[in-house]
C-alpha cells in the first residue's frame, strides 16, 4: 500500500482505503506522550553469534589469497639453497676438489 499525499482523492482504477494511510511521521497521526521504549541490538544480544563459524572460512579464505605471495618464493629459495648446498658438498668433496685441479691445469 502506498502513501497517498491526498487521502481524500479517489483513483478510478482502483477501490482506495475510506481512511488515509497513516505512516511514520504522519502530519495527521496523534502526538505520542509517555510511551518510553527499549530495545537492543541484535549485537548486543548475542555478541558471539556465529563467531566460530565465520573464524574458520574466512581464516582459510585469507590463507588461500596469500597462498600465490607465500609459497612460490619459500620454494624458490628451498631450492637455492639445495642448490648451494650439495654443490658446496661437492667442492669439498675428493672429486669436487679433483675436477678444480683438473680445470686449472694444474
Amino acid at each position: 500500500m502506498e502513501y497517498n499525499p491526498n487521502p481524500n482523492s479517489r483513483p478510478d482504477s482502483y477501490d482506495a482505503p475510506s481512511t488515509p494511510v497513516l505512516s511514520w511521521g504522519h502530519p495527521r497521526n496523534p502526538k505520542q506522550h509517555g510511551i518510553i521504549t527499549y530495545t537492543l541490538s541484535s549485537n548486543k544480544q548475542r555478541p558471539l553469534a556465529g563467531a566460530a563459524h565465520n573464524a574458520v572460512f574466512n581464516t582459510a579464505r585469507r590463507c588461500w589469497t596469500q597462498f600465490w605471495y607465500v609459497v612460490p618464493p619459500l620454494a624458490a629459495a628451498w631450492w637455492a639453497m639445495r642448490w648451494a648446498i650439495d654443490r658446496n658438498e661437492f667442492s669439498n668433496s675428493k672429486a669436487g676438489r679433483a675436477m678444480v685441479e683438473y680445470k686449472e691445469g694444474g
